[in-house]
């Protein structure tokens, strides 16, 4: 396998971890503050 290969696959999987992480952060954010009357799940 090439280093330039191998650093694109990391990269890759790096972004998308940071994706993951930054959109569970954001509805935990989300859930935090929205009031208790309104239902995220009916």
């Amino acid at each position: 396998m090439r280093v330039s290969s191998y650093l694109g696959l990391v990269s890759w999987m790096y972004l998308h971890l940071r994706v993951d992480i930054h959109s569970g952060t954001l509805t935990q954010y989300h859930s935090l503050q929205m009031p208790s009357h309104y239902p995220l799940s009916q």
